[in-house]
């Protein structure tokens, strides 16, 4: 799955459970779940099975985070609870950073203490094929969308407050 989906899917449960000892590994589950899920993502696009990241592969990756962690530094932006979101969208892609971040990916996937979660990680993946497009970018819509419902709602208990419109006259 695409990193956006993974951050804004983390950040909601932040903002959900407002508790970190809560948010964070249910962010961290879900990324694996997500995962699980059929996705299209840029390796499926332009990857070569079995080698490193093309340059197509890797601008896709790339643009996708940095647009998903605007967009989440956006929604927190003046949020009480920003640290909360914060952290969830960090957990819901550590994984993925992680193993895409030389030197720290080749050590987690084959350190013993970390190869066992890289492999069962990878094992999970249920890419689609590009002929399968619909399937597969209609999962991530559908996780965005939830997920920026999730965060953009107001209420809530103890709901944080962010900019107000003055009322009108």
């Amino acid at each position: 799955m695409m990193a956006t989906p993974h951050m804004l899917a983390g950040a909601a449960l932040g903002r959900l459970t407002r508790r970190p000892w809560l948010a964070y590994p249910a962010a961290f589950a879900s990324h694996f779940l997500l995962d699980y899920t059929p996705h299209l993502d840029s390796h499926a696009l332009y990857g070569v099975a079995g080698g490193g990241p093309t340059a197509p592969e890797a601008a896709i990756g790339i643009t996708d985070f940095v647009v998903g962690a605007a967009l989440i530094a956006w929604l927190a932006w003046r949020r009480a609870d920003r640290r909360v979101i914060l952290g969830g969208a960090l957990f819901g892609i550590i994984i993925d950073l992680v193993e895409n971040i030389p030197p720290l990916g080749a050590w987690f996937r084959t350190w013993a203490g970390t190869a066992w979660l890289s492999a069962w990680h990878h094992a999970l993946q249920h890419n689609v094929t590009p002929e399968q497009w619909a399937l597969g970018v209609g999962t991530q819509v559908l996780v965005v969308a939830i997920a920026l419902w999730a965060l953009r709602r107001r209420g809530g208990r103890g709901a944080a407050t962010g900019p107000r419109r003055a009322p009108a006259s």
